[in-house]
């Protein structure tokens, strides 16, 4: 027994040599975020609402890198990037979140990742945020920053990905721009969400941030649920259906989208409201100013009960009385961007959403003379 617990304490420094965290690592760069100015007079305005990023005295000095789960090619892409940049860049911190970190300790030694459940080192440290994966890996990074969040620039390596504009094999030229100040960055509006009691008391949770919807629904009870919705207050209508979606312009293209909602560009500072399967044909998806409060409530009479969601996720059941509240969120998404935005989304919503595709015979172009996938 002795000489089992003699082993045990020499092998205790040997496990924590490896687990090198965020601890000693300096606050973050603040960087410089300005509205770019527009080339000519065709990108004036679009510019307007579009941001340059600079690192004021100094490069950044540490990058978190988020990856999808379970893929074998984004390990590999993760691995690769974390040697170049740590090449280029030496004085750059590279840090992991402890699952990944745990996986890539003996390959990527010279990676950090937080202390066990201090999730504030995030926002103390991190200057950029890198993500591999598609459009769900991207929403995780919004969960891990509750107000301000770094810059974040994604890599198309998922299923759809549209909200991703760059591909991995162009990753050193994207990163370089990055580090060196000359990104163009678009703001992701964000929404607020809090749950409140039938006797208007806060949720223990408090206020959540939003990505793409938040969504009341009858999930797996059987019946329709009567939800009453409210616009600064007012009474805007009652609705008997499966439940409604709040979303962002982000969102358009998300749970939206599939229940009939508009596409909403992103510059387009707004807030969709959209049924779901609702018994009235006459309720029509709305868009809203951004500076709308929308209060979701499940009615007093309502036969079947509700669960509340946020980007996907189960925030709880909603009893009737219950009620969400949803507002414009202070803290955007500032995202890395094609400088040409007008273009890049475009030729998305041609290429991965299948815009406006019609029928046509096999010697017909479905674009005429210009086929977006051509490109």
């Amino acid at each position: 027994m002795l000489a089992v617990t003699r082993r045990l304490f020499r092998a205790a420094p040997r496990a924590q040599r490896w687990l090198a965290t965020t601890s000693d690592i300096p606050t973050k760069t603040q960087p410089t975020i300005a509205r770019r100015a527009g080339s000519d007079s065709n990108t004036d305005r679009e510019a307007d609402q579009q941001f340059s990023l600079q690192w004021p005295g100094a490069t950044p000095k540490t990058v978190l890198i988020i990856k999808k789960a379970n893929d074998k090619q984004v390990d590999s892409a993760l691995a690769s990037i974390s040697r170049w940049l740590h090449r280029e860049y030496p004085q750059i911190n590279l840090v992991l979140e402890p699952p990944v970190h745990r996986q890539f300790r003996h390959t990527l030694p010279f990676t950090r990742t937080i202390p066990l459940g201090v999730h504030s080192e995030y926002a103390r440290t991190v200057d950029f945020v890198v993500t591999l994966g598609g459009d769900g890996t991207f929403l995780h990074v919004s969960s891990l920053f509750p107000t301000q969040v770094p810059p974040i620039i994604p890599f198309s390596m998922g299923t759809l990905g549209f909200l991703l504009p760059f591909n991995v094999s162009d990753f050193q030229s994207q990163l370089r721009r990055v580090i060196e100040g000359s990104a163009t960055l678009l703001p992701r509006m964000r929404l607020m969400y809090a749950k409140y009691s039938a006797d208007g008391a806060l949720n223990e949770r408090g206020l959540l941030n939003i990505t793409n919807e938040a969504c009341i629904h009858r999930g797996t009870y059987p019946h329709l649920t009567t939800i009453s919705c409210y616009l600064n207050d007012h009474l805007l209508t009652t609705s008997v259906g499966d439940g409604i979606i709040v979303g962002t312009p982000t969102g358009s293209t998300a749970y939206s989208l599939s229940a009939g909602g508009p596409i909403v560009h992103p510059l387009v500072s707004s807030m969709i409201v959209a049924p779901v399967c609702p018994r009235s044909l006459s309720f029509r998806p709305l868009m809203l100013p951004s500076s709308s409060i929308v209060k979701l409530q499940v009615h007093r009479q309502s036969r079947g009960r509700a669960t509340a969601y946020i980007d996907g996720r189960d925030c709880g059941e909603l009893l009737q009385g219950e009620c969400i509240e949803i507002k414009k969120s202070p803290y955007p998404l500032m995202c890395v961007n094609r400088d040409d935005l007008a273009a890049g989304w475009a030729l998305d919503i041609n290429q991965l959403l299948k815009f406006n595709r019609t029928f046509s015979y096999p010697h017909e172009a479905p674009f005429g003379d210009h086929d977006p996938d051509s490109e």
